[in-house]
């Protein structure tokens, strides 16, 4: 028990910090290591997205004006429609299967922002691609606990202000989590230990964003954006690799 504290901690400081710089990430990052610690993968889909909803609270909170709320109404939808149907269906699999699907999934996603983020300017103004984003997110979201991929797409080709970009994306993850919670309630995702876990996690947050919020401050536009580019590139290496 000691050891898995200590790995909660870590691993929670090191995603809140990835989510603080980029604005995004902390499903990524955590779901990479989290399933393989934790006793089964349910428990780590839904601990994830508990420190991810925290993360993004407390971001939220400093940043709350800069929110583009407009930005959030079809993809929100889409999102919490698909994403009902997904973690109900979820539940018929097995934890080694669902492992698969998230490596897979993160392959993938790795490959498509390589091969094709430069082709995507200019695809996200109709409601029909706004749903599809919110679509994919919500079966991504529910399955991996990442939910971040298509919606990091839509925001940063959509949102130019990297202060509004950071605050929109942080309602977005706060929005999402908040219907997940409820979704997986009584479905067997949330255990006894979890208080516990959530609150080993919520102090490596604290910490990582600290440190994240010094680093978001220190670069510019341009940088920024080559910096979400390069954490979403990286987080597929790891992934590919592991």
């Amino acid at each position: 028990m000691s050891e898995l504290v200590v790995v909660i901690f870590a691993l929670s400081a090191c995603a809140a910090f990835v989510q603080r710089v980029s604005g995004f990430g902390f499903g990524i990052f955590i779901m990479m290591f989290l399933p393989h610690v934790m006793p089964s993968y349910n428990e780590a889909v839904a601990l994830s997205g508990l420190l991810s909803g925290s993360t993004a609270l407390f971001i939220l909170l400093r940043n709350f004006g800069y929110v583009r709320w407009r930005k959030m109404g079809l993809v929100f939808l889409s999102n919490a429609f698909v994403s009902f149907f997904v973690i109900n269906f979820m539940l018929s699999f097995s934890s080694e299967l669902l492992r698969t699907f998230l490596g897979v999934a993160l392959i993938l996603v790795s490959l498509y922002f390589f091969f094709f983020e430069s082709r995507i300017k200019g695809v996200f103004t109709s409601c029909w691609s706004q749903c599809a984003v919110g679509a994919v997110s919500g079966v991504m979201g529910a399955m991996f606990g990442m939910p971040g991929p298509p919606v990091v797409l839509y925001g940063i080709n959509t949102i130019n202000d990297k202060k509004a970009y950071m605050a929109t994306m942080q309602a977005f993850w706060l929005s999402f989590n908040l219907v997940y919670l409820c979704f997986r309630s009584g479905g067997g995702y949330y255990t006894s230990s979890t208080p516990h876990y959530l609150a080993i996690g919520a102090a490596g947050v604290l910490l990582g964003l600290f440190f994240g919020n010094k680093m978001f401050n220190a670069i510019n536009g341009r940088m920024f954006k080559f910096v979400v580019y390069s954490i979403m590139f990286l987080s597929g290496v790891a992934a590919f690799f592991r």
